[in-house]
């Protein structure tokens, strides 16, 4: 049977645990934790790697309004068997996960107290005075659950705030459209055994429409954490004003590469017998759609994150139904009626038929995909980088003592006066490459140097345009007769837009252009002192000495984050954070609707005056020298590798032979076997390397 897309990376993992087991074996790296932590020093152990692995989840969210399919989707894509219910009214949708459990059973949240209250306010407002289309489904939201909430009576109160485990079976009561609680559940955990699902989080998300500021936030928080996030459409009607809705509301809060929209039910169309549409006009329309409402809002975010989306038609109930039974299927009328139609629209007769026809496929090797691009430099990446970099360090090591042996052998055989000739070229190329050294460290600096100044320039200049912008909202949209929570929706998306954009895009351009200056000057470095290490060691194997040594500080450099902009960790620094904290103060009421207009420009003043604070006070400098930290892990790797670990024992080992009384038959002899063991060892190390590399495979 094929394996799913989470079996599939549960294998991946295991590969990864063999191969590090197999590295353990070999003596590469320990089996258990040591005191020097792996990132810092290179080293990893097995037990290091498990628990990163274990610890390690991946969240997929799922977006997209009630009629859509989702509930279908999730029984093909996660169970590929018909376990979740139909799904609730638009209305009444609380967030769901699925993840593992070592029995099917169910835990559900219930909304607290405040949070109810805050919901019968909702309910008690004039859907006619809604500010717009999200305000006016929150009061319907609103309205629904406390209607419903009326079949608790007397006790609901005992319910909020808590939570309630049940039965697998019961879920309907929390998530149908007539079940006793969903009035009051917040969230529904579905834990199911089924092994792929150890490490999985699949999210179904309500958010456009939620009522409940709390949830809103829940939803917003998996979003943006997830791995990938999808969005589901209905083919009858594909991307129509409630799919903006959630667009605009939620894939905001998505990271670049992250979404997938996925065009559900395209057999509708396609089968329309007055106005068929293939796979091509449906998704070329939808993006078009796409593209149209990203310019309409004139959002930069939603068109940097949705620019490069290929929307994928697809039929989750074809799928489903190619994965159950045929006994499940021809006994239940409703199944075998939707598994009869379809045949008959497409002219098949087979389930592999119903499989290939309803394009998941397609939509798996596309989520795959992102998944690769989110897990594999973290989950897989490093700690494969890790391990081969363990076993270059032992085939180094056994170079460095090949070399010692091979010279100690060549000086043991030698007249004097061609140990002074060597000792002479060895000390012109310490002097000579100790020289090239400062030079690339003065090389390096210079570039850093004027990448950080014309970072700053770039970074305070997309500040002072994003407050800019800030002041206008303030200025053209904050009128005498409006709550300050009027602009306070666009103010959030100005700021994210910095955040999660403009910076962060901006010192990722920095950093590559860091990298290519810093490789650039490496490889120039690296031309050079091979020239060098040919002339004055005429013997070394100069060539693969320093392609090594350059192999290694380039993936060093790929690996680096040589600086980088985290709207979560670091906004505090630049005072971001302090503005965020005002303006939270401000929606707490200090600034309500006013009619006075003394008091308006006042406020609104005081809200410029933070706005100017950021322009201020934004200094980058201080964190974009953290580059430099790099520069100094690269010069103290290249006098390490070139004059601690090459030129410098050679010369030790001159001193030494002059120094020392003995045999030199006998310290010939057993010079030359213990270079045969070492030769010996080579063979075992590179075979090691071998079998390693074909490990690799299974999981790269």
């Amino acid at each position: 049977m094929t394996q799913n897309i989470f079996e599939e990376l549960q294998g991946k993992k295991q590969n990864l645990i063999n191969l590090a087991n197999k590295a353990a074996e070999y003596g590469w790296i320990p089996k258990d934790k040591q005191s020097i932590s792996f990132e810092k020093n290179g080293i990893i152990s097995v037990e290091e790697i498990k628990e990163k692995l274990e610890k390690d989840t991946l969240t997929i969210g799922v977006i997209g309004q009630m009629k859509c399919g989702k509930s279908t989707f999730l029984n093909a894509f996660v169970f590929e068997d018909d376990v979740l219910p139909a799904a609730t009214t638009p209305m009444t949708a609380a967030l769901s996960v699925i993840t593992y459990g070592e029995k099917e059973h169910i835990i559900a949240e219930f909304y607290t107290k405040d949070e109810w209250e805050e919901q019968k306010m909702q309910a008690s407002k004039d859907e006619n005075a809604a500010a717009n289309s999200l305000d006016e489904s929150k009061i319907k939201a609103a309205k629904e659950l406390v209607s419903k909430a009326i079949k608790l009576g007397s006790s609901l109160d005992g319910y909020l705030g808590k939570t309630q485990e049940d039965n697998f079976s019961n879920l309907i009561d929390y998530v149908g459209a007539d079940g006793k609680f969903v009035s009051i559940t917040k969230s529904v955990t579905i834990y199911y055994p089924h092994e792929y699902l150890k490490g999985v989080e699949v999210v179904d998300t309500p958010g456009f429409n939620d009522p409940i500021v709390s949830r809103e936030e829940r939803t917003k928080a998996f979003l943006k954490k997830a791995d990938v996030v999808i969005m589901m459409l209905y083919a009858g009607r594909p991307f129509d004003a409630t799919d903006r809705d959630i667009i605009f509301k939620n894939v905001r809060q998505c990271g670049i590469g992250k979404v997938l929209v996925g065009i559900n039910k395209y057999d509708i169309p396609y089968c329309n017998e007055t106005n068929p549409e293939d796979e091509n006009q449906i998704k070329e329309y939808v993006k078009a759609e796409i593209k149209k409402a990203c310019r309409d809002c004139n959002d930069n975010t939603l068109v940097e994150i949705l620019n490069d989306v290929e929307p994928i038609p697809l039929s989750a109930e074809m799928a489903l139904l190619s994965k159950l039974p045929m006994s499940k299927i021809t006994s239940a009328e409703a199944l075998d009626f939707a598994f009869r139609r379809h045949c008959s629209n497409f002219g098949i007769s087979t389930q592999s038929d119903l499989y290939q026809w309803s394009h998941l496929k397609d939509f798996i090797t596309a989520v795959k995909n992102l998944i690769e691009n989110e897990k594999n430099k973290i989950l897989f990446a490093k700690p494969l980088n890790a391990i081969m970099a363990a076993g270059g360090k032992m085939k180094s090591d056994n170079d460095s003592e090949l070399r010692l042996l091979n010279s100690k052998i060549e000086l043991l055989m030698m007249p004097d006066s061609e140990i002074n000739d060597k000792e002479e070229k060895l000390a012109k190329a310490n002097k000579r490459i100790s020289k090239k050294i400062d030079l690339l460290g003065e090389d390096l600096d210079a570039d850093i140097q004027e990448l950080v100044r014309k970072g700053k320039n770039e970074l305070e200049d997309i500040v002072d345009k994003s407050c800019e912008q800030l002041r206008g909202i303030v200025r053209n949209k904050w009128g005498l007769t409006k709550s300050f929570e009027s602009i306070r929706p666009s103010m959030d998306a100005e700021l994210q837009k910095l955040f999660t954009r403009d910076l962060k895009r901006a010192t990722e351009k920095l950093a590559n252009e860091g990298k290519k200056k810093i490789i650039r000057n490496i490889n120039d470095f690296f031309a050079d002192t091979e020239d060098l290490l040919m002339r004055y060691l005429p013997d070394f194997e100069s060539k693969d000495f320093v392609k090594s040594t350059q192999s290694k500080i380039k993936m060093d450099i790929e690996e680096t984050d040589l600086f980088s902009f985290d709207s979560e960790s670091d906004e505090s620094n630049y005072g971001f954070g302090d503005f965020v904290r005002f303006l939270n103060r401000v929606s707490l009421g200090l600034f309500s609707t006013l009619n006075n207009i003394f008091e308006h420009e006042e406020n609104v003043k005081e809200i410029k005056k933070e706005i100017n604070g950021i322009s201020r006070d934004f200094d980058p400098k201080p964190y974009l020298e953290t580059a430099f930290a790099s520069k100094k892990t690269i010069i103290k790797f290249v006098k390490s590798r070139f004059i601690t670990e090459l030129i410098e024992p050679l010369q030790l080992q001159i001193e030494e032979i002059r120094s020392k009384k003995y045999d030199k038959e006998k310290e010939l002899e057993e010079a030359r076997k213990k270079q045969e063991e070492m030769k010996i060892l080579k063979e075992k190390i590179m075979e090691q390397l071998e079998v390693i590399t074909q490990m690799k495979q299974d999981i790269a």
